[in-house]
């Protein structure tokens, strides 16, 4: 697909053979300028900040004017007060710490960490009324909790169209913020042919519930932005009971289930598990909230669309939020 097609859902693909040697800025269709390799305005990997040069949007516009509403009237202010870092962790040097990214690093886990269970306040609660669009110090506006600006919430699903019949077509979809203008940003795609060790996947309904929690986990460096827990709301029981609950006996047991039978989409499983150790190693804890369905309708509706517009790659791709 057409980088373009990527970058209007704010994302990069690396793809499954991308490399580092494309050096220097690359101007987006915004006119906001990002590291070559990886897309970012801000890149940790690359050690680059473009931020000083990005042109600005009529979102970014929207955005300073409601951020003008909290500063005290003095336009003598200096220009670091506008930076984005300025509210940065600060690291053991004195210098702001810059969200930076993963990469492409994969590692099969072994059920050493196991995430919990979220526990709203109250039965009834939507999450939206929990988790409220806030900026976060890198001027992202993200779902943080109301009592806890260092938890972020972030919705997932996945859909396959004739899922078990001829012809099935799989999509994921990750809502991770409610953006500049209150418009979702989401990220989405098709399922790929192959999963992340090469391993042949099928299209189906659980295994694209698998890729769209794993997309939200590998979409930013979530720390960076400042958050310590993130609450992932799915209305899959499979994700929510597998990866609480069920992980813990598979590997246990060899990746068997409590029949005997092969744990399926294992090699999905595996990653998914990788992902919550290299979180904990950040500082990062992950919670699954299963939400009723009705409350996930627009990821669940992106998921759906994504299946049904475009082609599924026949190898893994790798996608990086971009920083807007």
């Amino acid at each position: 697909m057409p980088l373009g097609w990527y970058l209007a859902q704010g994302l990069y693909p690396l793809g499954p053979s991308s490399s580092d040697d494309e050096e220097g800025p690359c101007e987006l269709p915004n006119g906001r300028l990002v590291c070559g390799p990886h897309g970012l305005v801000v890149c940790g990997k690359c050690c680059t900040d473009y931020s000083f040069m990005s042109g600005s949007s009529d979102e970014d516009e929207d955005y300073d004017d409601d951020d003008d509403d909290d500063d005290d009237g003095d336009e003598d202010e200096d220009e670091d007060e506008d930076s984005p870092m300025k509210d940065a962790p600060i690291n053991e040097d004195g210098d702001a710490d810059p969200p930076r990214l993963f990469g492409e690093e994969m590692r099969r886990g072994t059920g050493q960490v196991i995430p919990e269970k979220f526990t709203p306040p109250t039965t009834s609660i939507m999450p939206l009324e929990l988790f409220r669009g806030q900026a976060t110090y890198f001027r992202q506006i993200r779902y943080i909790h109301r009592d806890d600006p260092q938890t972020v919430l972030i919705f997932t699903d996945g859909a396959c169209l004739n899922n078990g019949q001829p012809n099935p077509k799989a999509g994921w979809a990750v809502v991770y913020g409610p953006g500049f203008t209150g418009k979702p940003l989401i990220a989405s795609g098709r399922l790929e042919q192959k999963g992340p060790f090469g391993d042949e996947g099928i299209q189906s309904s659980n295994r694209a519930e698998l890729r769209a929690v794993i997309a939200a986990l590998r979409l930013r460096y979530w720390p960076g932005e400042g958050f310590t827990t993130m609450v992932i709301a799915t209305d899959s029981e499979y994700v929510v009971e597998g990866s609480t609950k069920w992980a813990k006996t598979w590997t246990r047991k060899g990746w068997k289930t409590n029949t005997g039978a092969e744990v399926k989409n294992k090699d999905m499983w595996e990653l998914l598990l990788g992902e919550f150790e290299r979180w904990k190693e950040e500082g990062l804890s992950i919670k699954f909230w299963r939400i009723p369905r009705d409350w996930n309708n627009t990821a669940d509706e992106a998921a759906k669309k994504a299946a049904s517009e475009n082609e599924a790659l026949n190898q893994w791709c790798h996608f990086i939020g971009l920083p807007f």
